[in-house]
């Protein structure tokens, strides 16, 4: 025998879950993926093909896939929860798809057993040149 007052918490519980979900309208996705464009070319992204994707991002503001051989980086965009989504928001999220994009290559070439401390230092430095030349204006 199931308990009334239980069942009624649990289905309040996820009807505030479900109406909570805070996601882009046309007009922000569209800003959102111009922010995308504008952080490519901010941290010198040129080299990858980056996309808007078609599922929606799961338990995650937005999210980037990765397809290495074709150099493309997938984005998509889910729920926001609770952040308030305006342009800075969005702008935020957008640099930080990015900054996993600019992290990408450095990240593989860590974990990868056949690199070199040479290897490593070279995507380090591919980073850290990319970030002189943003701090420093150049």
């Amino acid at each position: 025998m199931t308990n009334p007052a239980r069942t009624t918490r649990r289905v309040t519980s996820e009807l505030k879950r479900i109406f909570s979900m805070a996601t882009l309208t046309p007009e922000q996705q569209n800003t959102f993926d111009c922010q995308m464009r504008y952080w490519q070319g901010v941290l010198n992204l040129k080299d990858w093909r980056i996309e808007k994707g078609g599922k929606a991002a799961k338990d995650a503001m937005a999210q980037v896939v990765f397809d290495d051989p074709a150099r493309m980086a997938n984005y998509s965009v889910g729920d926001f929860g609770h952040t308030s989504i305006n342009d800075e928001t969005i702008s935020q999220t957008a640099l930080h798809e990015c900054l996993h994009i600019l992290l990408h290559d450095l990240l593989l070439t860590a974990t990868d057993r056949g690199s070199s401390s040479d290897d490593i230092e070279a995507e380090e430095h591919r980073v850290i040149n990319t970030l002189e030349k943003i701090l420093y204006g150049r």
